[in-house]
């Protein structure tokens, strides 16, 4: 496979430091967010703190994932880092494919839900044990994975684990 050149492998460098700040950024905002729900005291409330949940994890969480993905691939394939040379590098794959598939294929949609579930109930929504449940998986998710991605951050500074070869 051809190799990128020091120029490219700068700006790929640019790209995926960027895109996994924003998604670490991301995943605290929504850690975070539920603080401010336990000051709503109305229907409008709740649909809108749900559509800003909804809006965050679709619109930017989910894009930021996908390019910091799609960049540590380009990284995997064109640099000399390759993609299990290194033990933080399996690491790292690991926590990306586990928030990238769990995030896709459970909590997107749950967060879809919730926010169908706020816009139709307004108030009535904190009774709804769905609703509840999912708020409580969200918080406990994006706990996790602000923890995970963080660890991904410190792995990737010091390099645990190295040459595997």
């Amino acid at each position: 496979m051809k190799k990128m050149t020091p120029s490219q492998q700068k700006f790929l460098k640019f790209l995926h430091l960027v895109t996994a700040g924003l998604w670490l950024s991301c995943v605290f905002i929504l850690a975070m967010l539920p603080i401010i729900a336990m000051r709503l005291s109305s229907g409008d409330e709740i649909y809108l703190y749900n559509l800003v949940y909804h809006f965050i994890d679709m619109f930017i969480l989910t894009p930021a994932a996908v390019l910091t993905l799609f960049t540590g691939l380009c990284y995997s394939l064109f640099t000399h880092w390759g993609f299990i040379r290194h033990g933080w590098l399996i690491y790292k794959w690991i926590v990306t494919l586990t928030i990238v598939v769990t995030g896709t294929f459970y909590l997107g949609p749950l967060v879809s839900d919730l926010l169908d579930i706020a816009n139709t109930e307004r108030i009535a929504a904190l009774q709804n044990p769905y609703y509840i449940q999912g708020q409580t998986i969200g918080i406990a998710a994006s706990i996790l994975n602000t923890i995970l991605l963080l660890a991904a951050v410190l792995v990737s500074v010091y390099k645990p684990w190295k040459n595997l070869k």
